[in-house]
């Protein structure tokens, strides 16, 4: 989740319009990260209980709007694949510049993947030390069959002096400003492979 923060902060800063939405909708952090409510968030926009500008909050950061996940609900991947998880991000482009999702895990779940088949964009986001290589292939394999346009990865937790000293490295399977008129976020998705985090494989 660090990950995709540092991304949405990162293109943020350079003057564009970023949505950070925490997809994870089985162990959301991303609100406890930036010290901010979850009462509200994507959960009750999925569920037609919000629009989306009443889900949106402000952040310490310019140019930054977070959604958090909402309460957590029984029916995760359910409501992640509906018309109106695609509607959210297509729209979004009207009013965001890009949109970060914080995925959770790859295996064990079909959350990410289907995220990550929503999105434009994937990275595959790695914890150093972490995982076998096997899991980490293992989670690329479900990527590519969701049909996930992977860009790019990101290693995390990457410790220079154990790595000389023979460790290997992958990614571990685990959890761990201004808010605009709604008209116009992004997509793009996260991993532990995420569009993004540092616990396990995310989207």
């Amino acid at each position: 989740s660090l990950t995709s923060l540092a991304i949405a902060r990162h293109f943020a800063t350079m003057g564009l319009k970023v949505l950070l939405i925490d997809g994870d909708l089985r162990n959301a952090s991303l609100h406890k990260k930036m010290k901010l409510d979850n009462a509200v968030g994507l959960t009750n926009y999925l569920t037609g209980a919000a629009t989306p500008p009443e889900t949106f909050q402000k952040t310490a950061y310019p140019n930054l709007a977070f959604m958090g996940s909402g309460p957590l609900p029984p029916n995760a991947a359910d409501l992640l694949a509906s018309s109106r998880m695609v509607s959210l991000l297509s729209v979004g482009l009207d009013v965001f510049d890009l949109i970060v999702v914080d995925g959770p895990p790859v295996m064990g779940l079909a959350d990410a993947a289907i995220l990550a088949n929503t999105a434009q964009a994937t990275v595959f986001v790695v914890g150093a030390g972490q995982a076998k290589s096997s899991l980490v292939r293992g989670a690329l394999r479900r990527l590519h069959l969701a049909r996930a346009p992977l860009i790019g990865a990101v290693l995390t937790k990457f410790d220079a002096k154990s790595a000389g000293y023979g460790y290997g490295y992958g990614y571990g399977y685990g959890y761990g400003k201004d808010a605009y008129t709604y008209g116009r976020p992004v997509e793009h998705a996260d991993d532990r492979p995420e569009l993004v985090a540092p616990d396990g494989p995310r989207v």
